[in-house]
């Protein structure tokens, strides 16, 4: 076996199938000397062993280490002759990197192994990279395309990554959603860099051209350079922005069983009948259409001639909301300012002149309080005190003591409201259940306007399905209308193929025809110049046979043209009929069978003789007359085509053109629907943020009234004026 100096295989040799990958990796401490992958775990199928992702010229098979760290080995399938110099450069760029100088992790680490896998005695190259938990970008963009600001995200984090090969002078060769995958951290990865540029390999050609619906129409092999992915680029971000700006234009695009986000390689080689194209430069956001204008610029340029992503526009941003008012201090938002009651200026209500702050309890006895406090004591015990010095009859004790204990305790809680704190605390509370009144009003508005925002965001919503609903229609129109002009159009033209191409034979058939028609005439005219005299020469012909054949109307060789047997009645021989050209038969007298059988030789040598010297093609004019007909005929059958060709066309083209107007209508009518929708949102939501703020401070105020009140029963009720008039605490 013929080995590189690295101990790799030499190139230009067989390499292993993926069915003798996976017999090899049946045991993986015989098959391998990396020892992360010899003591490792391959990933098997439930019936068939090690399981295989196989590719176009490599298997892939999954295999844990015993760290628990997962790999995917890529085994090789066919063998190139710089396979190991492309994965070492790329191996050495990729380690080479800082992750603090990147956007995001996105690189994916990998090691070419020249001795990776021993199959049947002999060691082949391998490529083992870390193995890549990850979203497809398709599948993330199926569960967020509703998530606007999640796509957004993603649309620069792909910019970024692209930047970040930029900066590096490197090209990854096939950018397209099967090898961008979505972390767990949203973050971006980046895998399969079989055909990556790193600057290492300057002067090699592409091994691949990359995925068709992503790559630029004028790409070559010869492209290969840091700038090879710079088209590929501009598709995707294009993508990842229109569907950020516009969920619906996934669902008008994007074809579930297509290996493309929304544009894809007819879009890019016919972008004037491109629906996609059509849709996103008539747009209604300005951002949107100004980078497909961008984007679509790009189509005819060459690979160094697309600028890098980084000269795009800005990327749209979402719209702010309204910022709520602020709430200030006192309760309630400024620009409620002098539409609420505010607390009377006194200085009970401030505070100021006692000393203290309303709501702290009592401050300060006073005479009254006093006098109040002794009346309540003596009006309550005058009753009895009468009574023991018989002043009152008995039956009149309670009433009196009733009579004056409502006396007494009047004057005790008109003394208590009287006091300049119980007073300042009553009117805040008045102020704040005037504060709660004033914004009720405020709050019922608030939440009719949400109520009308829920009824406009439905109608909306119903409004673009049914929109929505009427271009899958029209593109499932296009579609079935497309299929039967190409079905009636293979039918017509079906047959006139056929036809034209059974031409070819159909003409030699007929040259064939001539050529035996002329021989037949050639042979016919050299038997007619034999006389009949001539079978005198034959041994046994005699002038009695020739004048009887004369007689019979044979004058030569061409008058007949074989010989019949009858059996005859006696002596068992043949009778022996001479058969004419019209067909007939006749009987010479003295022809018997030796004679006929001497005859019919004479004339078969004769013929034989002829067909040598008969012409063996058609003659010129003959044949050209034939080839013209046949021409002709051809002419017709391709001109028919044509014609059914060019009728389908039409057809197809006038197909387009209507469901594209009616497309674009049906776009516009959204897009002006969406307009005036956002407008009457941003309307309601203006007016929203104005009233939650007052519908927040409404809320406040309810609970400080409710606080307030409870405060005020606790620290002024009559229990603790009492203790404050016994105690002054």
């Amino acid at each position: 076996m013929a080995v590189s100096r690295t101990g790799g295989p030499a190139a230009g040799r067989k390499f292993p199938t993926g069915a003798n990958y996976v017999e090899a990796l049946q045991n993986p401490t015989l098959c391998f000397e990396d020892p992360d992958l010899k003591h490792g775990t391959v990933q098997q199928s439930p019936v068939l062993g090690p399981k295989a992702i196989s590719g176009n010229f490599a298997s892939v098979f999954s295999i844990t280490a015993p760290g628990g760290q997962r790999y995917a080995l890529k085994c090789f399938t066919r063998d190139n002759s710089t396979l190991e110099a492309r994965y070492q450069a790329i191996s050495r760029q990729l380690a080479g990197l800082r992750p603090s100088g990147l956007s995001q992790p996105w690189p994916v680490g990998m090691e070419y192994l020249p001795r990776g896998v021993l199959v049947a005695g002999e060691w082949y190259p391998a490529l083992k990279m870390a193995w890549v938990e990850g979203t497809s970008l398709i599948t993330w963009i199926e569960q967020n395309v509703r998530d606007a600001a999640a796509v957004l995200r993603t649309a620069k984090r792909f910019a970024a990554l692209v930047a970040d090969l930029e900066k590096l002078g490197v090209a990854h060769g096939d950018l397209q959603h099967g090898n961008l995958l979505i972390a767990a951290d949203s973050t971006l990865r980046l895998v399969d860099y079989d055909g990556m540029y790193v600057p290492a390999l300057k002067g090699q050609g592409a091994t691949e051209n990359g995925h068709r619906n992503y790559q630029s129409p004028t790409r070559t092999s010869a492209d290969f350079g840091p700038a090879m992915d710079r088209f590929s680029a501009w598709v995707i971000y294009l993508s990842l922005v229109a569907i950020a700006t516009d969920p619906t234009i996934w669902d008008q695009l994007h074809d579930k069983q297509g290996e493309f986000l929304i544009l894809k390689e007819d879009d890019f080689k016919e972008p004037r009948s491109s629906l996609a194209w059509s849709l996103l430069l008539t747009h209604a956001d300005p951002d949107l259409r100004a980078l497909a204008a961008q984007t679509h610029g790009h189509l005819t340029a060459t690979a160094q001639a697309v600028p890098p992503l980084t000269t795009a526009g800005t990327i749209p941003a979402p719209s702010p909301r309204p910022a709520p008012a602020v709430i200030q201090q006192g309760g309630a938002p400024s620009w409620l300012a002098g539409h609420i009651p505010q607390p009377r200026n006194t200085p009970a209500a401030s505070g100021a002149g006692t000393g203290t702050v309303a709501g702290t309890g009592f401050a300060r006895r006073r005479p009254t309080d006093i006098l109040a406090g002794v009346f309540a004591l003596t009006g309550s015990a005058a009753p009895a005190a009468l009574t023991a010095t018989s002043m009152l009859p008995t039956g009149y004790v309670g009433a009196a003591q009733l009579g004056a204990l409502l006396l007494s305790g009047g004057a005790l809680h008109a003394t208590r409201r009287s006091r300049p704190e119980a007073q300042a605390s009553k009117d805040r509370i008045v102020v704040l259940q005037q504060q709660v009144d004033a914004l009720a009003d405020s709050v019922a508005a608030a939440q009719k306007i949400h109520q009308e925002i829920e009824a406009l965001n439905a109608a909306s919503a119903s409004r673009d399905t049914q929109i929505s609903q009427r271009i899958k229609s029209l593109q499932t129109e296009l579609r079935d209308e497309q299929s039967r002009i190409t079905v009636t159009l293979n039918k017509e033209t079906g047959n006139l193929r056929t036809k034209l191409s059974g031409l070819t034979s159909k003409e030699q058939k007929q040259l064939d025809a001539a050529l035996t028609s002329t021989v037949r005439t050639h042979v016919q005219d050299r038997l007619r110049r034999t006389s009949i005299q001539d079978v005198k020469k034959l041994s046994n012909m005699g002038s009695g046979t020739v004048t009887n054949l004369i007689a019979a109307g044979i004058h030569t060789a061409a008058d007949f043209t074989g010989v019949r047997y009858v059996q005859g009645s006696r002596y068992g021989n043949r009778d022996a009929y001479l058969i004419r050209s019209n067909g007939h038969q006749v009987k010479i007298p003295g022809v018997g069978e030796v004679r006929a059988a001497a005859l019919e030789s004479w004339r078969t040598s004769l013929e034989q003789r002829a067909r040598k010297s008969a012409p063996t093609s058609v003659g010129v004019q003959e044949r050209a007359a034939i080839r013209q007909q046949f021409a002709a005929q051809k002419k017709r059958y391709e001109a028919e085509i044509t014609q059914a060709e060019n009728a389908a066309r039409h057809k197809r083209d006038q197909l387009q053109q209507r469901i594209t107007t009616r497309l674009q209508q049906a776009n516009l009518e959204k897009q002006q629907h969406q307009g005036a929708t956002q407008q009457q949102r941003a309307v309601l939501l203006q007016r929203q943020a104005q009233l939650t703020d007052a519908t927040t401070t409404h809320g406040l105020l309810v609970t400080q009234l409710a606080t307030a009140g409870a405060e005020h029963r606790r620290t002024f009720g009559l229990r603790r004026y009492l203790r404050f008039v016994a105690t002054g605490r």
